[in-house]
């Protein structure tokens, strides 16, 4: 129910599932996250070590969402990541070689929703997410 505290966005906190303590690991902490969404939400999440494109892709043509690990670069494509991981987007499908994502960063207004070809997308990617069944 909205606005219980089963469905705050400080569930997550009370959980585990997002830290924002320093010295520790912050923001969405992937097993903790899934365990929250399966018992707060009734939303089966799956974390996924080894997230290449096949595998992305297979995720997607199963009918998932998939929250994935990118560099925060990937809001500048054209620029090539220090290293991966460390941002996460909401990849919500693709076609042919082209990979759309959201990315609620705010750096750029009007750039929540982003298509980036597979490459370049993989070129920022941590390999590791979580998969969404719907």
């Amino acid at each position: 129910m909205p606005g219980s505290p089963d469905s705050s966005p400080a569930g997550s906190l009370t959980t585990g599932a997002y830290t924002e303590e320093p010295g520790r690991r912050q923001g969405l902490i992937y097993r903790p996250f899934a365990e929250y969404a399966r018992d707060r939400h009734g939303l089966r999440a799956d974390v996924i070590t080894e997230l290449d494109p096949a595998r992305l892709m297979a995720e997607l043509d199963a009918g998932m969402l998939v929250i994935a690990s990118v560099h925060p670069e990937i809001r500048r494509p054209q620029n090539d990541p220090p290293k991966t991981g460390g941002h996460l987007v909401l990849v919500t499908g693709y076609a042919k070689d082209l990979v759309t994502f959201h990315n609620p960063s705010g750096h750029i207004p009007g750039a929540a929703v982003a298509t980036l070809p597979m490459p370049v997308f993989d070129r920022f990617a941590a390999h590791r997410g979580i998969a969404l069944h719907l």
